[in-house]
């Protein structure tokens, strides 16, 4: 049997046609086509598609399990018809949406489909109901248009007051903040000055505190002293409370008021004359007769001699 062989020109239509699936295969693997795997064909209707592009992807619970085929318009129905090709593996229920929501900040779309509960399940070629979620630079529009609006109106109050606060300050007053802030600039540049003065003076100060201290431990231990004789003057007024000083008074009192009655024995002594001048002869005559027995002692005394 002869050996098969091709021609020139058919190997150059081969290696084309090769050529050419392999490139078909490439950039359907690129748009995110699986011409190897089944998928099923689903469809949604928008009135607007706007971000949203043929080979978007197409997620379940963040998982993509597809792309957007296509996008027609309808000119009848004024809406647009998109084709989604899914992996048959998933089931989706006959009461589940696709929802078109912005994937990015910069306005690009996806779908997402989100599962119902029906027990129905949708087959190939069948068509989803659909939803759409605003953009996220919509969204942030939507929120920062009223508190523009705020803003602006506080601007304006704001303006307002100080166009008031402008008025009602004539010269004088602009001229007492003025001398305010010089004075509160010399009261900062004295405490300043002060501030030196302490930092240059700091052992002194230190000395004066420990001297502080020392006085302080002494009156500590004083005060110890002076606790003590405050706890004995309490004893000591304790004893006068609980001695008798009323009686001893009213006695002491009693003995003077006799010492000067006239009529006692006592008082008679203190207020007769005649005791004095008595006792005052009576020396005087000792005086007598001591001074004669000087004179003449053998008149009066006589010695014997045995």
């Amino acid at each position: 049997m002869a050996a098969f062989k091709l021609s020139k020109e058919q190997k150059i239509g081969l290696f084309s046609i090769l050529t050419l699936v392999s490139l078909y295969i490439v950039v359907n693997y690129l748009k995110g086509k699986d011409l190897f795997s089944n998928r099923n064909t689903y469809y949604a209707i928008y009135h607007n598609v706007e971000g949203l592009t043929p080979t978007g992807p197409v997620y379940i619970r963040g998982l993509k399990v597809g792309t957007v085929e296509t996008i027609e318009y309808n000119a009848t129905n004024d809406n647009f018809t998109v084709t989604m090709k899914l992996k048959n593996q998933y089931a989706i229920p006959a009461d589940s949406k696709a929802q078109s929501y912005s994937a990015d900040l910069l306005g690009t779309k996806a779908i997402r489909i989100d599962m119902g509960d029906s027990g129905q399940f949708l087959g190939n070629k069948d068509t989803l109901a659909t939803s759409s979620q605003g953009g996220m630079i919509e969204m942030l529009a939507s929120e920062f248009i009223p508190l523009k609006d705020d803003i602006s109106n506080l601007l304006s109050t704001l303006d307002s007051t100080l166009a008031n606060v402008n008025s009602m300050m004539d010269q004088q007053a602009k001229d007492n903040i003025s001398q305010a802030l010089k004075n509160l600039n010399a009261t900062l540049a004295n405490t300043a000055k002060v501030t030196g003065t302490l930092s240059q003076n700091g052992p002194e100060i230190t000395q004066i505190i420990n001297n502080v201290k020392e006085i302080t431990a002494k009156l500590d231990t004083g005060t110890t002293s002076l606790n003590r004789g405050l706890e004995n003057m309490a004893q000591i007024s304790d004893s006068l409370k609980k001695a008798d000083i009323t009686g001893t008074l009213n006695s002491l009192k009693g003995l003077l008021d006799q010492l000067q009655n006239p009529d006692g024995s006592i008082g008679k002594l203190m207020h007769t004359g005649s005791l004095h001048n008595s006792a005052d002869s009576l020396i005087r005559e000792i005086e007598k007769l001591v001074d004669n027995i000087n004179k003449n002692p053998k008149k009066y005394l006589k010695i014997s001699v045995f």
